[in-house]
């Protein structure tokens, strides 16, 4: 029943986000900038610079900075560690981490923090990139048909 309750009111936090981003009044364009960037920077490892790369990023391509905040929404603790290990593991193929052992402690996080943060922020660069392009079409295509549908009303 806890969980039932909970997959609730995460629904209910993604409608909420939907709803509050098609009624931003701005271009889909400016909209669909703004959500690619906080998307896309939420999957690297920078994570106390998440909102100031999104921002300067949405800025500079003149997106909607309303709109940058809530993709950064991609990145939380449920999903971190899954793009940190993607991202590690692509790494890997550009910089080799001299780590034989790998343990799960945070312990070890710690102390090899300098081996394990190089590989990983390389390789969230390629998944970032991908991201951006995919929101930005994806939320670009919905947005438009939403506003076609609004006009038909």
């Amino acid at each position: 029943m806890f969980l039932l309750k909970k997959k609730i009111n995460v629904l209910r936090s993604l409608k909420f986000i939907k709803n509050k981003i098609i009624r931003i009044k701005d271009f889909p364009e400016a909209i669909s900038v703004g959500l690619a960037w906080g998307a896309s920077i939420s999957v690297t490892p920078l994570i106390g610079l998440h909102i100031i790369i999104c921002f300067l990023g949405t800025y500079i391509m003149k997106g909607n900075l309303l709109a940058a905040a809530a993709g950064t929404v991609l990145g939380n603790p449920w999903t971190f560690p899954i793009f940190f290990y993607l991202g590690f593991k692509i790494g890997c193929f550009f910089y080799q981490p001299n780590i034989d052992i790998f343990e799960f402690k945070i312990s070890f996080f710690t102390e090899n923090f300098d081996e394990l943060f190089l590989p990983t922020l390389i390789g969230s660069i390629p998944i970032a990139i991908l991201i951006w392009f995919i929101t930005y079409k994806l939320c670009k295509f919905f947005l438009i048909r939403n506003k076609k549908w609004r006009k038909l009303k």
